[in-house]
């Protein structure tokens, strides 16, 4: 019995994230390429952008009627449009007169809008010859265009229904990955422990004058004057165990000032031990070493140097 609930769980919770099922349904909707339907809906396709880019061409174009060119190729894109909905039928498609008389009259009256509209539009589709087609107007062309894009849309739906499931399986999966992630930080924070300096209580050596008028100065934490040997102390506010300094350098110049860098602790301030050093230049560098007490944390720089850090973290 729970092993039959637990497959069960994860076919629910497989087909919410991938969606194989609802797929699979969306995709069965759709005509297959190699069939009558599925190259009925290429044309159909390949029609509607060439009509769209001569409705609204990007250049001028030579002289001529329009709008008879026009009701020529929707003429064309609604006839392959209702042969794309044959779907399964393997007989030669009959011409648009026979595949308009064979549609429901609802439906064309649904995408002609009107009964007057619809019978306007049998007669510049199915009933008007190239010699009279001359004489449509830009609105007869636009009517035209009208009712084949409702028809074509319509053709639509069933790829718009598997675009919407793979985009939500996506999303899904987004989200499962967003909480993975963040249960993946959550346990890596926990593991290190909280930082125990991120109210920033430190000391420096000295404190370089024009910081404040100095914006790549300003966004450090903080900056000492050049002089021999500069540090940076932390105060932890009473003995504390720690086991790891992760600190972050400058990152828009002079990394090299920072380097060597020793990492010292003290619980007294009177007797230092060194836990870590950074002999090569860094963006990141972290010095880990068995769990210690301490209260005192000290980055120094042993040379003659200014002496400046991103941010420090001691954990």
């Amino acid at each position: 019995m729970a092993d039959r609930r637990f497959r069960e769980l994860r076919e629910r919770l497989g087909e919410w994230f991938l969606r194989k099922q609802a797929l699979q349904a969306a995709r069965a909707q759709l005509p297959r390429p190699d069939e009558q339907a599925g190259r009925a809906f290429e044309q159909a396709r390949l029609l509607r952008e060439v009509t769209r880019q001569l409705a609204e061409p990007a250049e001028e174009l030579p002289p001529g009627r329009r709008p008879a060119v026009l009701l020529s190729l929707y003429r064309d894109l609604v006839y392959w449009t209702l042969v794309a909905e044959r779907k399964g039928q393997a007989e030669a498609a009959p011409d648009l007169t026979a595949l308009w008389q064979q549609q429901p009259a609802d439906r064309l009256l649904r995408a002609a809008g009107s009964p007057e509209n619809l019978d306007a539009l049998r007669g510049a589709l199915v009933g008007l010859s190239p010699a009279a087609a001359l004489d449509a107007t830009d609105e007869d062309a636009a009517r035209v265009r009208e009712f084949a894009d409702v028809l074509y849309r319509d053709l639509e739906v069933p790829r718009r229904r598997v675009d919407r499931i793979l985009i939500r399986r996506w999303l899904h999966l987004a989200a499962a990955a967003a909480v993975l992630l963040a249960i993946v930080v959550g346990i890596r924070s926990i593991a290190m422990g909280p930082n125990l300096v991120a109210g920033g209580h430190f000391r420096t050596s000295s404190t370089w004058p024009d910081c404040a008028h100095d914006d790549g100065c300003a966004a450090q934490m903080f900056h000492t004057r050049q002089e021999d040997s500069p540090w940076v102390e932390f105060d932890l506010g009473g003995v504390k165990t720690i086991h790891r300094i992760d600190v972050r350098n400058r990152v828009d110049c002079c990394q090299d000032r920072a380097v060597p860098l020793i990492a010292e602790i003290s619980s007294d301030r009177a007797h230092w031990r060194e836990v870590g050093r950074r002999d090569t230049e860094f963006s990141n560098w972290t010095a880990t070493f068995p769990a210690s007490p301490a209260r005192y944390v000290r980055l120094r720089v042993p040379k003659l140097t200014m002496f400046h850090l991103k941010n420090v973290a001691i954990r």
